[in-house]
């Protein structure tokens, strides 16, 4: 059963005795409608900073310089900010928005790895829609898309942990500056839509709403394949077998099928391209600390990036989340716990393709990290949880904004 408004299946009440440590903070409400009020400041004067008179909000979408030859002939004549040498995957995914045949021949040529970037076909797909199919138009609405989804995250976070005070605004926060989040909208990726699809399917499975979940899953899939592991969200409570098993396993199945069917076409109708994707993975921990040793010993030989500074505070953090996320998955959890305990168990193995950008890594993991903060207790431990979680939120703040590395 649910309570009069939306907790989470761990939570409880807290006692009248017991106190956090924000409730004794003095005019809570104002200082909630401040912090609210510069996280929503902050990010709406970042994306209008993005704009441009050239080619509007194109510039979220970092086209690269050395695709500029075989960029689709519909965008040859359409002004667009380039970036030096390659810019960066969103460049993709735009140029299949605005054709999204996948087995159109300039197409394939536009693609760094077409079967690659064809698997996430479905923010594409709505982008051309919404567009109408006009060139220009689509790749405005494209640009744009993970802003709606961080509106619509906002949003929803906000009803969950409205009812926490003080302590549930600087949950909410961290969690609309984190990096993974902040750095899918400024690259226009697939990573924050795909991980607004996996709290739609929460959602509805915490309600019993077994098959739109499963909707929501198969959107997310389409997304960013992905997305597919937090499949676990159909288990039963406490992993116990259950009258309802059967039904959740027909559902999550029923979420897996679309997707399966999609990517065995793509295997046989679409090559691969020249651009692997290896490196993706690695023994666990392997790749972590092959990138801690060379952000400590660029420290210390001269010239550090500000990534080799933060790159070690994002892995206490990330590391501290997917902890947090696999003890709370043990004990059986919430339907949060079991749909992200997928991606902490993910953040271990991922190679050095992914943490030669630690960014990377905070994108790939985002569903963990948002399982992370609805599932953190707002009790006396939050300050201090908040702090270890966030030391890397100061470079996706300064990162978030235009032409800053």
């Amino acid at each position: 059963m649910f309570d009069s408004y939306p907790l989470l299946e761990s939570d409880t009440f807290i006692p009248p005795k017991l106190r956090t440590p924000f409730q004794g903070v003095r005019h809570a409400i104002f200082w909630q409608r401040v912090i609210q009020t510069l996280v929503l400041g902050y990010f709406i004067l970042g994306v209008a900073a993005h704009w441009q008179a050239k080619d509007g909000f194109a510039s979220f979408i970092h086209f690269g310089e050395m695709f500029a030859p075989v960029r689709l002939p519909e965008l040859r004549g359409t002004p667009l900010t380039a970036y030096p040498r390659a810019g960066y995957d969103g460049q993709f995914y735009a140029q299949l928005a605005v054709t999204p045949d996948v087995t159109n021949p300039a197409v394939q040529q536009s693609l760094d790895n077409p079967r690659y970037r064809a698997r996430r076909i479905l923010l594409p797909v709505f982008a051309h829609g919404l567009g109408a199919g006009r060139s220009a138009q689509v790749i405005q609405v494209y640009a744009l898309l993970n802003v709606a989804a961080w509106f619509a995250f906002a949003g929803w976070l906000h009803r969950r942990t409205a009812p926490h005070g003080l302590g549930g605004t600087l949950v909410w926060s961290c969690a609309l500056l984190s990096l993974g989040v902040l750095d899918s909208v400024q690259l226009a990726l697939t990573d924050l839509p795909a991980t607004v699809f996996i709290v739609g399917a929460v959602v509805a499975m915490e309600r019993n709403h077994r098959w739109i979940a499963a909707v929501a899953l198969t959107a997310g899939g389409l997304t960013r394949e992905t997305s597919a592991l937090a499949a676990g969200l159909f288990a039963p409570q406490g992993w116990q077998p259950s009258r309802s098993s059967s039904s959740r396993f027909l559902a999550g199945a029923s979420s897996l099928l679309p997707l399966a069917i999609w990517l065995f076409y793509l295997n046989h109708a679409v090559p691969a391209g020249n651009y692997g994707v290896e490196g993706n993975f690695d023994w666990p921990g392997a790749a972590m600390v092959r990138n801690l040793w060379l952000c400590v010993t660029t420290i210390f030989s001269g010239e550090p990036h500000l990534r080799h500074y933060f790159g070690p505070l994002a892995m206490i953090g990330l590391g501290y989340q997917s902890c947090h996320v696999i003890r709370h998955a043990w004990k059986g959890g919430s339907v949060w716990a079991r749909a992200a305990l997928p991606f902490a168990l993910l953040f271990w193995v991922l190679g050095d393709s992914v943490w030669s950008g630690y960014w990377a890594v905070a994108r790939a993991c985002l569903p963990m990290s948002v399982g992370f903060f609805l599932l953190i207790p707002y009790d006396r431990n939050l300050p201090w949880r908040l702090v270890l979680t966030a030391l890397y939120l100061p470079h996706a703040v300064y990162r978030f904004w235009p032409d800053f590395p």
